[in-house]
């Protein structure tokens, strides 16, 4: 396999040099200094190979991010809503990587240490240009810019990969869900993960009305029939009591997807998440079709 060029990379995401991660002006942390407060940061990080210091809801990791597995050294920092800030003073960082949603609490970190906003949802006219911007940031902040070209590099084959296996299937627009309940589900567009990386990997989705700042709507199960041939994909996980109420539902089993047998699942990936999530999105996807349309 022949290794694209730093600049076909550039093209293929659709951002500007790299030059810009020079961390002049904006200074540098240890890895084991950083403490970080969103999970979309910390998956980038360990993505670069630098493992925060601590991060936050760390228990929950599990359950919602999955990959890159957490570093066990890693120190659980508590819920947002209920934040250790003993445990962050203990942890003597030298920096705080925090998202907009907790950008009220900046006075208290700037007590503990240097803090820093960064957020996945600024808009951005490229598919996973924000994602990829805010890795750029980042990357800056904690010295890790070369290891982020090798990241991205990595990045850029596997969308070569995932894109070539794509042209060999006949595609239908895709309708991505997670479900509420046996009647509501949440349909992303948008700025979502799901339909960033969609775009990134030219995937038509069927859904084209607005959504909110999330990039996600949440609607009825009547409000997904389309005349469309379309493939609805649903994220785990679907808790069993709402599978069986749907298999039971009248309402579920008239949508045109389900009667012609055009929708499935995929394991869970984060809907909040940044390149990382949005690697794994790319491979889980590309697997499912060819599972379906193959």
């Amino acid at each position: 396999m022949i290794l694209p060029t730093r600049r076909n990379l550039l093209q293929t995401v659709g951002l500007a040099t790299l030059a810009a991660c020079s961390p002049g002006g904006v200074g540098n942390a240890t890895q084991e200094g950083v403490l970080t407060l969103d999970w979309a940061l910390a998956e980038t990080m360990i993505a670069l190979g630098r493992s925060p210091a601590g991060v936050v809801a760390g228990a929950d990791w599990k359950r919602f991010v999955i990959e890159p597995k957490l570093p066990e050294k890693t120190a659980d920092l508590g819920l947002q809503q209920e934040l250790n800030f003993e445990l962050m003073a203990s942890l003597k960082p030298t920096l705080i990587l925090f998202s907009p949603f907790l950008e009220h609490l900046k006075p208290k970190f700037d007590r503990i240490a240097r803090s820093e906003k960064l957020s996945v949802y600024d808009p951005s006219e490229t598919p996973l240009g924000q994602r990829m911007q805010v890795s750029r940031d980042l990357a800056a902040l904690i010295g890790a810019e070369s290891a982020l070209e090798d990241y991205l590099l990595e990045l850029e084959i596997l969308h070569g990969d995932v894109t070539k296996r794509l042209s060999r299937l006949k595609q239908r627009p895709i309708l991505m869900v997670s479900f509420i309940d046996n009647r509501h589900a949440r349909v992303y567009s948008g700025s979502s993960l799901y339909a960033d990386a969609m775009a990134w990997l030219g995937l038509e989705n069927a859904w084209q009305r607005d959504v909110g700042y999330f990039g996600f709507s949440t609607v009825g199960l009547e409000d997904l029939a389309t005349q469309e041939d379309v493939e609805l994909i649903a994220v785990e996980p679907i808790p069993p009591d709402i599978s069986h109420a749907l298999a039971e539902s009248p309402l579920w089993t008239k949508l045109p997807f389900v009667v012609s047998g055009h929708h499935g699942t995929i394991p869970p990936v984060f809907m909040f998440g940044g390149l990382p999530s949005a690697a794994r999105f790319a491979e889980l996807i590309v697997a499912h079709l060819e599972a379906r349309w193959g």
